[in-house]
C-alpha cells in the first residue's frame, strides 16, 4: 500500500505547480515588454536589467566603442559622461544583467558589458579572433507625420518631438505591445508609432499666394512667398493649414497646395523707386526701375498700394508696376550664350526689338549670323560682320545652311585646292567641327574628318540659291575621286559645328573611317595647317 504524503509535502507540491503554471513577472524596473524585439546592435546600452550578481571578477577593461557611463544600470539613468573608444577603466566586480559597474577616473557608474574588453590591460582582441560582423543598420520610413516619445509604453511616455512624412531614420527595436519603433532622431533614441519598412516619397506643396506661416500654437513666425516650393508634412483639417518645411524649419501655412501657381508678371508704368518693404513709414529706398521693365510678381499690399516684384534676382517693393505693358515701351533685352544660325530670307535688321524701330542694315538669304541677345516677343539680336540688329527668330533663322559648306583641308584659304571654292557670298573663318578628329593617310595633303572626342578647325563658305546647287554638284565630283579598294573615301554629310549651326562637309564613310583610324596618323591639334 502506497504511503500518503503528509501535509507539508502537499503544500510544497502545490507551490511548485503554481510556480510552473504562472509566468514570471517582468523585472522591477518595467522597461522591457514581454513582446519586445531587438532589431540590431548599435553600440548603445541595452535597457534590460537583472538582479545583482558577482560573477565577474574585478580588474582592468577597455571600451570598444564610445560608451556612456550611467549612474544606474538603466538606459534612462543620468549620464556621467561618454568614454572614448579604447578608454581604460577599472571593473568593481559588480554586475547586473547586461551591465557592469566600473570606475572611470573619479567617477563610478554602470556601462553595457558587451562593449567592455576585459582581455588584458587596455588591449582589444585582434580582429581575426572576433566572430561574425557587426549587424547592418536598419531603417524605417515615416508613413505619416507624427510624434516621438520617451518610452515604448504610452502610459509612461512623454512627447519629445515630431517626425515628418517620408523621412528615414535608423531603427533598433520594436515594441509589439504598443506598436512602436525605437528610432534615432538627431542623435537621440526615441519611440514612435508612425514608421514602417516601406519607403515613402517626399511630398511638396506650393504657395498659391504670399501669406504668413505659423507655429503649432498659431503664432506667426514668418512669411511664405507666392510660388515657393516646400516639403510637405501633414494637413490640419481644423485650421486648414499644411505643415511645411520652410528655410529648414517646420511650420504651418494656410496658402499652400499641390499645384504650382502660374508665374505672373508686372510692368513698370513709369520710372520709379524700389523699396525694401511695403510699409511706407519704415521703408528704405534700395534702387530704381525703368519704364516698361517686365518683372516677376509675388503679391499686392493693398494698405500701401505696392507690388512685391523680383528685380535682378531680389524681391523688392514698388508702386509703379501694373499688369498692362505701357504703350510704346520696348521689352527688356537679355544676354544669351552666342549661337549661330542661317537666314531663311533677305532681312532688315532693326535697331530695337520693335517693328517701328529704324533699320540697322540688311542681310541676304543664306547668310550665317550669330545670335547674341534675346528680348520678349521672340526678338533676337544678331551680328554678321560689322552689322548688328534685331529680327524675329521664328521663320527668319534656321539651323542648317542648305548651301553652306565647311572645309578643313586643301580647300581652306590659301591651300592647294582653294580655287575650287570660288563664287561664295560669305566666308566664316576660325570655325570648328564638334565631336570630331582629324587623321592623315598616305599623302601629306590627304586628311580625313572622323568621329571623335575633340574639335577640328574649319572654314564655312555660304553660297546663294543661284550658285549653291551647282557648287554642291561640283564638290561631290571633286571629293569622290579619292577611292580605296574601289570605294570612295569621302561622303557629303550634314555635320554640327561647335557654334550650334549645321553645315555640309566631306567626311569619312563607315568603311573609310576604319581604314584611316587603323592605318593613318592622328593629328592631335585638329588643324590641317599644323599637320607637319
Amino acid at each position: 500500500m502506497r504511503k500518503q504524503p503528509n501535509l507539508g509535502q502537499r503544500f510544497m507540491a502545490i507551490v511548485g505547480f503554481l510556480a510552473l503554471a504562472v509566468p514570471l513577472a517582468p523585472p522591477a524596473h518595467g522597461l522591457v515588454p514581454v513582446n519586445f524585439v531587438q532589431l540590431q546592435v548599435t553600440g548603445q546600452e541595452s535597457e534590460q536589467a537583472a538582479p545583482m550578481t558577482d560573477r565577474k571578477k574585478a580588474g582592468a577593461a577597455s571600451t570598444t566603442v564610445n560608451l556612456k557611463l550611467r549612474e544606474r544600470p538603466d538606459i534612462s539613468s543620468a549620464s556621467l559622461g561618454t568614454m572614448d573608444k579604447g578608454t581604460v577603466v577599472s571593473l568593481t566586480g559588480q554586475v547586473q544583467g547586461r551591465w557592469s559597474q566600473l570606475t572611470w577616473g573619479s567617477k563610478t557608474g554602470w556601462s553595457a558589458t558587451r562593449y567592455l574588453n576585459t582581455g588584458g590591460e587596455a588591449k582589444q582582441e585582434p580582429q581575426s579572433l572576433l566572430r561574425g560582423n557587426p549587424a547592418a543598420k536598419q531603417y524605417r520610413y515615416v508613413q505619416q507625420s507624427g510624434a516621438t516619445y520617451s518610452h515604448w509604453d504610452p502610459k509612461k511616455s512623454t512627447v519629445l518631438g515630431r517626425i515628418h512624412l517620408g523621412e528615414r531614420y535608423e531603427v533598433r527595436r520594436w515594441a509589439a505591445s504598443s506598436r512602436r519603433d525605437e528610432i534615432l532622431v538627431d542623435g537621440q533614441w526615441v519611440w514612435t508609432a508612425v514608421t514602417d519598412r516601406r519607403p515613402v516619397a517626399l511630398q511638396y506643396r506650393y504657395a498659391q499666394s504670399t501669406g504668413p506661416v505659423y507655429t503649432a500654437s498659431g503664432k506667426v513666425t514668418g512669411t511664405i512667398r507666392r510660388g515657393t516650393k516646400v516639403q510637405y508634412g501633414a494637413w490640419n483639417s481644423k485650421t486648414r493649414r499644411d505643415e511645411i518645411k520652410l528655410n529648414g524649419r517646420w511650420a504651418w501655412a494656410g496658402v499652400t497646395s499641390r499645384t504650382a501657381p502660374r508665374t505672373e508678371y508686372r510692368y513698370a508704368q513709369k520710372n520709379g523707386n524700389l523699396y525694401d518693404r511695403a510699409d511706407q513709414t519704415r521703408d528704405k529706398k534700395i534702387g530704381t526701375i525703368g519704364r516698361g521693365t517686365k518683372v516677376q510678381w509675388a503679391t499686392w499690399n493693398a494698405a500701401n498700394r505696392r507690388d512685391e516684384v523680383k528685380v535682378n534676382g531680389k524681391w523688392v517693393w514698388t508702386d509703379v508696376t501694373n499688369r498692362q505693358k505701357p504703350a510704346g515701351s520696348l521689352p527688356p533685352v537679355s544676354n544669351v550664350s552666342d549661337y549661330a544660325r542661317f537666314t531663311t530670307k533677305s532681312l532688315s535688321l532693326l535697331k530695337d526689338p520693335s517693328f517701328k524701330a529704324a533699320s540697322a542694315g540688311r542681310v541676304d538669304k543664306g547668310m550665317k549670323v550669330t545670335v547674341t541677345h534675346k528680348a520678349e516677343g521672340g526678338w533676337v539680336k544678331v551680328k554678321v560682320g560689322s552689322l548688328s540688329g534685331f529680327i524675329k527668330e521664328k521663320d527668319n533663322l534656321r539651323l542648317h545652311g542648305p548651301y553652306s559648306v565647311a572645309v578643313y583641308g586643301t580647300l581652306r584659304t590659301g591651300q592647294s585646292a582653294y580655287n575650287v571654292m570660288g563664287g561664295f557670298q560669305q566666308k566664316a573663318m576660325n570655325q570648328r567641327f564638334s565631336r570630331s578628329s582629324l587623321y592623315q593617310l598616305w599623302n601629306r595633303n590627304w586628311t580625313f574628318l572622323t568621329n571623335g572626342p575633340k574639335t577640328v578647325v574649319a572654314e564655312q563658305f555660304q553660297y546663294s540659291d543661284a550658285r549653291g546647287p551647282g557648287m554642291l554638284r561640283k564638290l561631290d565630283i571633286y571629293e569622290s575621286q579619292l577611292r580605296y579598294q574601289g570605294r570612295p573615301m569621302y561622303t557629303r554629310q550634314n555635320v554640327r559645328m561647335a557654334d550650334g549651326s549645321q553645315s555640309w562637309t566631306y567626311k569619312t564613310t563607315a568603311f573609310s573611317e576604319k581604314v584611316v583610324k587603323n592605318s593613318g596618323r592622328y593629328i592631335s591639334s585638329g588643324d590641317f595647317l599644323k599637320r607637319s
